[in-house]
């Protein structure tokens, strides 16, 4: 049973042989239910319990009736746990995967700028060691944001799993211009799927021309929204 569970969460099981495990699962949770019903059934209506002796054919007493109620539904929560945790859809695993392979790094530099003051260097700082929440804070605090800061504040919002917010950023900066517009169009797409907004996703993904950055990652995740 061990061995189906880990299958079932492994999210590199094929569809077909998941469909065939969480059946096989199923089919084992439902059996198991229906025995546990069963035998509270025979036990309070009937009197009839299975004998501490464990022989065939005799019956438990009421004592070993209830730890095995009880063990019962100790594996029920955990497999219905472990059953709620697997809630993301094909296409967020799939952008989560696509956002998790790309080295995203800030280039420390700001193209026109003569002077970058304190706070804007550590958000850069933070930003490029994966500190995502700090700098975001770094980036909250500086009194002005130029374009790129804006930007890259989005990002550290996408990669801190602030979709929401991430997305608000990158329409600030596609409102001011069309500089960042290949990269606005899939890391926007991201925060769609991953915030489950799956129609402005689809919208989004549709401008990624062939010859943009992530054409065919784009493809992909579209078939994936579609197929969902």
């Amino acid at each position: 049973m061990e061995n189906k569970l880990n299958k079932f969460l492994d999210p590199n099981t094929p569809k077909k042989e998941l469909d065939v495990v969480f059946g096989e699962i199923l089919k084992k949770k439902l059996d198991e239910d229906l025995r546990a019903q069963w035998a509270v059934k025979l036990s309070q209506e009937y009197g009839i319990t299975r004998s501490k002796t464990n022989g065939k054919g005799k019956f438990f007493s009421s004592g070993y009736l209830k730890i095995f109620l009880a063990a019962a539904a100790c594996i029920s929560i955990i497999i219905s746990l472990q059953l709620l945790d697997k809630t993301n859809t094909d296409s967020q695993i799939l952008a989560q995967q696509y956002l998790s392979q790309q080295e995203i790094l800030h280039p420390g530099t700001s193209k026109g700028a003569s002077d970058e003051n304190q706070t804007r260097i550590l958000a850069i700082l933070t930003f490029n060691n994966k500190d995502y929440a700090q700098s975001i804070q770094y980036f909250q605090n500086m009194k002005t944001q130029k374009e790129e800061d804006t930007y890259y504040h989005g990002l550290a919002l996408l990669l801190d799993k602030k979709y929401i917010e991430a997305i608000e950023k990158f329409r600030m900066v596609r409102a001011i211009s069309d500089r960042y517009g290949q990269e606005l169009n899939w890391y926007q797409s991201i925060a769609y799927i991953l915030d489950e907004q799956n129609d402005n996703a689809l919208t989004q993904l549709k401008r990624i021309n062939s010859t943009d950055w992530n054409y065919k990652n784009a493809q992909q995740l579209l078939k994936e929204l579609n197929e969902e």
